[in-house]
């Protein structure tokens, strides 16, 4: 008895297509793609800073709160995310 065709693993070539679509996905919403091996791509941004708040602040401080700010923009965190695709061509985040 044949075993059932979602068992199989997925060609490289199809695992591949799968990642890209999904690396693609994420690079839309602003990510940038360190590197890409084999089943597995590792993606970074820098950490969004909250702008209105800060702006309300800096407004109602007379621009002392702009030191605060200036100083969050600079030392900004970078974010990683790391997708990779397993054999059957689900995609995990990580």
């Amino acid at each position: 008895m044949a075993t059932p065709s979602a068992a199989q693993p997925l060609p490289i070539d199809q695992l591949t297509a799968i990642l890209n679509a999904e690396v693609a996905r994420y690079a839309a919403k602003g990510w940038t793609v360190s590197s890409v091996q084999g089943q597995q791509a590792v993606l970074q941004r820098k950490k969004r800073i909250g702008w209105f708040w800060n702006l309300i602040l800096t407004l109602v401080t007379a621009g002392l709160w702009l030191i605060v700010v200036i100083v969050r923009v600079v030392n900004r965190k970078i974010e990683s995310l790391i997708l990779t695709v397993d054999a059957h061509g689900r995609v995990s985040r990580h």
